[in-house]
């Protein structure tokens, strides 16, 4: 039997500050490989106890994957801690099988996430599998598509795997799927990979265009062009060097909590970023123009991952009845914002001033101005969220301490100095937004 997780006292205490380093995130990296194990679980028992038609598809992939398990671990490692494990089994357990439909998309993930383990294994086993239009997605790999199937119809699509890759069939047509997913192969769609080293330490994520279950809550963009692809590479490759040299501290933590970029469309022309609950390890973004501002969004986003998969394990603030739950005044957003959201912001925003903080010693000209007005900016903005967060009466003597470590943190810079064209600049893009604020809520 699994043992409750508990989070270490020093754990708690370095990421109540708005830190927690490398140490913090593999204990949270490891608290959510567990997460993932118990809902792929809870699909297939939940899927059984129902009675769904499509249970039984469940359960062979299951078994596929628990006998991966004992000769190929790290295989089944690498899919299981796939961010989109995640959404697909949240979807299912809240969407698909409650409704007691769902399409074969839904239904053929989780044998596509065995076959990819025993692709990534080399192992040789052979299974069927129902799919849409003759696209089985394999996570963490890619697309396969067995071309010559009817667009919106499904298929048996028999899967064979091998030491080099594997090969689907159905009704006379054929795919590969390549050993290395970057390779080309007939009717093969693989992820790309962005890699970067600086200092001795290297840093790789998935450029992840492709997967249904990617990060849902975001604008995911369509398949990014090469050209596209180079562009994320040079923002990482620059990024990489700016952290690891000026922001160790968030390398480490972004080194250690993000595997996979997601790219997302740019609503108005705007960078935007986002993180999900249950996509640990993703980060969702649109191209930033640079690798300063990929590094900004960066560590702004590990704080809400570091956040939510510490509210896995911990709860923060008290339950209560979400009809008459309070709103209040967020100067991130646009719009009211509930106290959890109010405290995920702070908590993003305490990040976001840290970044500036220092970032703004590094540029030069117009670029130093713009860094010491988001440092003024966000530090009095956290400041003033954090203290509504300690009186707010709704928080758990957990949550009252870990927004006293924030106080704590953020208290220790109220002394520091901002040129007097940057405080203005600062104040006056605050009272700019309270007043649309204003206009649009009350």
């Amino acid at each position: 039997m699994t043992r409750p997780y508990t989070v270490p006292g020093d754990v708690f205490s370095e990421l109540a500050t708005g830190a927690g380093g490398r140490r913090a995130m593999q204990f949270l990296a490891k608290a959510e490989r567990s997460k993932h194990l118990l809902l792929v679980r809870n699909v297939v028992v939940t899927a059984e106890r129902m009675g769904h038609e499509r249970a039984w598809e469940l359960a062979e992939a299951y078994d596929l994957l628990a006998g991966l398990q004992k000769d190929a671990p790290e295989a089944v490692e690498a899919v299981l801690t796939y961010p989109s494990v995640g959404t697909w089994a949240i979807r299912m357990l809240l969407r698909v099988l409650p409704s007691k439909t769902g399409g074969p998309l839904s239904f053929a993930y989780l044998p596509g996430l065995a076959l990819a383990a025993a692709i990534r294994a080399g192992a040789t086993t052979t299974l069927e599998v129902t799919v849409p239009n003759g696209r089985l997605v394999l996570p963490s790999l890619g697309v396969a598509r067995v071309y010559g199937v009817p667009r919106r119809t499904t298929t048996r699509v028999t899967v064979s795997t091998h030491a080099d890759g594997a090969q689907l069939w159905s009704g006379g047509m054929s795919a590969s799927v390549p050993g290395n997913p970057e390779h080309y192969a007939e009717g093969w769609m693989g992820l790309r990979r962005l890699s970067t080293t600086h200092r001795n330490e290297t840093f790789h994520v998935l450029l992840d265009d492709i997967d249904p279950f990617r990060l849902p809550e975001g604008w995911p963009a369509s398949r990014q062009r090469p050209g596209t692809v180079q562009q994320w590479q040079q923002a990482l490759t620059e990024a990489w060097v700016l952290l690891k040299d000026h922001h160790p501290w968030y390398a480490e933590e972004v080194l250690g909590g993000v595997t996979t970029f997601v790219p997302l469309s740019r609503p108005a022309g705007r960078p935007t970023s986002a993180t999900s609950r249950y996509a640990f390890g993703a980060f969702a973004g649109s191209l930033p123009p640079n690798g300063r501002m990929l590094a900004s969004l960066l560590s702004h986003e590990v704080q809400h991952s570091k956040l939510w998969a510490l509210l896995d394990l911990i709860p923060l603030t008290e339950a209560h009845d979400h009809v008459d739950r309070p709103l209040w005044y967020a100067p991130w957003r646009e719009d009211p914002r509930p106290l959890m959201a109010l405290l995920q912001g702070a908590y993003a925003h305490l990040a976001v001033a840290a970044f500036w903080r220092v970032q703004r010693f590094l540029d030069q000209g117009e670029e130093a101005l713009h860094a010491h007005a988001e440092y003024a900016r966000w530090r009095q903005h956290t400041i003033d969220v954090i203290e509504t967060l300690r009186v707010c009466g709704m928080l758990t003597p957990a949550g009252d301490a870990f927004v006293s470590g924030m106080a704590t943190a953020i208290d220790g810079w109220r002394d520091d100095d901002v040129p007097f064209a940057a405080a203005r600049r600062a104040h006056e893009a605050a009272l700019e937004h309270q007043k649309r604020w204003a206009e649009r809520n009350i």
